[in-house]
């Protein structure tokens, strides 16, 4: 049943031009990848296929998922090390993103520092693939 309706399933893409009120099509090309948005299938599709990610960094971090929101948390009293685990996390987490053909959505990835009150917060700049991750309060 969910072979039928994950296979044969074809898009195409409508451009319209406003100036000129045209429109441009694309040839239609069979979609290998992803669910139908809008169907009562698709939470629990995405569910199911997400259902490994947490296993890829389960040793060094603990991966909090709630829908499609994924949090992180990663704890060391060592800055070096907490450094050290953040690269990793990241590389780890990229590597499951890409071998499922998912990316990182930078625009929506974001990092916030929790310490007690007797120690300052460190310093940190937290770039992956050459893009800085930006820190946020809230």
């Amino acid at each position: 049943m969910v072979q039928i309706y994950l296979k044969n399933r074809y898009q195409k893409v409508t451009l319209t031009n406003k100036a000129n009120c045209q429109n441009y099509y694309s040839t239609w090309q069979e979609l290998t990848h992803g669910v139908p948005q809008g169907s009562i299938l698709v939470p629990l599709l995405f569910l199911i296929y997400i259902n490994d990610l947490p296993k890829s960094v389960n040793d060094i971090a603990t991966p909090i998922l709630f829908a499609d929101d994924t949090t992180i948390l990663i704890t060391s009293p060592n800055k070096s090390d907490f450094e050290l685990k953040i690269i990793t996390t990241l590389n780890l987490i990229n590597e499951w993103l890409t071998s499922n053909f998912l990316f990182l959505n930078f625009d929506k990835t974001h990092f916030m520092q929790f310490t007690t009150k007797n120690k300052p917060k460190p310093h940190l700049k937290i770039t992956h693939l050459n893009k800085q991750i930006l820190m946020v309060s809230h």
